[in-house]
């Protein structure tokens, strides 16, 4: 685990920078999305913090589309509807009529083909996705579509209504963090989940690098009651059970428990290096193909 502290940090992202200016730097490229939809506060604090220092892009769901994982509709269908929208000066944007990894699709094969953003930021969803929730999540599907793409991501997730001032402060810090070289050299396929507490912005304790928690929830499926109009038919119930455990040292549950920011590094392919070396090596345990009726 790598720990970064935030004290001089949170000072220069709540109070007016008094240093030197420093030597410019070119213009940042950024593509925003979302799975809550494009006119969720999430999304608009990122445009708000992004529009007066970027070159900023929003493509996004025209309505709430929480859960959607890494799904393209466009895929299915061949075809996919967007519309222009107004989000303010220096701001492109479009609604899509489809899922967040959709909107990936539309930006980095489509409007945006021939000039793709630097990074892309996905967020910031309300509530955290710790753990196995990325699996879960729209907000992070959508930045495994552009890493799958070659464009470096991050997804951000934590947003409380409750703690508005550290959403304003949220985003200022995502502007620096997306500006970082760090972030801007990933390498095809890598791409960050960012996951901050429903706290007030003065109680977020710092940044910590860690690993994805084990699963803190059960997935429970029950009979529910059979509809009348389809008598055959049977309902199940799904719901997500809670499971009492110590978050492990380490790991996103961890730095989320003790108030900190918990980044995540992650891959879109999902390759196994270690995995597939232990087949090769145990190779003579895969059973040999065989024409049909041989043994």
């Amino acid at each position: 685990m790598r720990r970064i502290s935030l004290a001089v940090l949170v000072l220069l992202l709540l109070i007016p920078s008094t240093s030197q200016p420093q030597a410019q730097t070119p213009r940042l490229r950024v593509l925003l999305t979302n799975d809550d939809g494009i006119d969720a506060e999430g999304l608009q604090a990122l445009v708000r913090a992004f529009a007066p220092v970027a070159e900023t892009y929003v493509i996004a769901p025209m309505a709430n589309k929480s859960g959607s994982t890494n799904y393209i509709s466009a895929i299915a269908t061949r075809t996919l509807e967007v519309e222009p929208r107004d989000l303010g000066a220096g701001v492109t944007a479009y609604g899509v009529d489809g899922f967040p990894a959709d909107a990936i699709v539309f930006a980095l094969r489509g409007l945006l083909a021939d000039n793709p953003p630097d990074v892309v930021i996905s967020g910031v969803n309300g509530g955290p996705n710790l753990s196995d929730d990325w699996n879960l999540s729209g907000t992070v599907g959508a930045a495994q579509i552009a890493a799958f793409f070659g464009v470096p991501a991050i997804a951000v997730s934590g947003y409380s209504d409750e703690h508005p001032e550290t959403l304003a402060a949220l985003t200022r810090w995502v502007v620096k963090l997306a500006s970082a070289p760090l972030v801007r050299n990933l390498e095809p396929g890598q791409y960050l989940t960012v996951s901050v507490p429903s706290v007030p912005a003065a109680q977020i304790a710092g940044v910590d690098v860690v690993r994805r928690g084990p699963r803190p929830w059960r997935l429970q499926l029950s009979r529910a009651e059979r509809p009348a109009s389809a008598p055959n038919r049977q309902v199940w119930s799904l719901r997500f059970e809670p499971r009492q455990l110590e978050p492990p040292p380490g790991t996103d549950l961890a730095a989320y428990a003790a108030n900190r920011i918990a980044i995540v590094a992650m891959r879109a392919d999902e390759h196994d290096e270690q995995l597939s070396t232990l087949l090769a090596e145990g190779a003579g345990q895969i059973p040999a193909w065989k024409p049909a009726g041989g043994r």
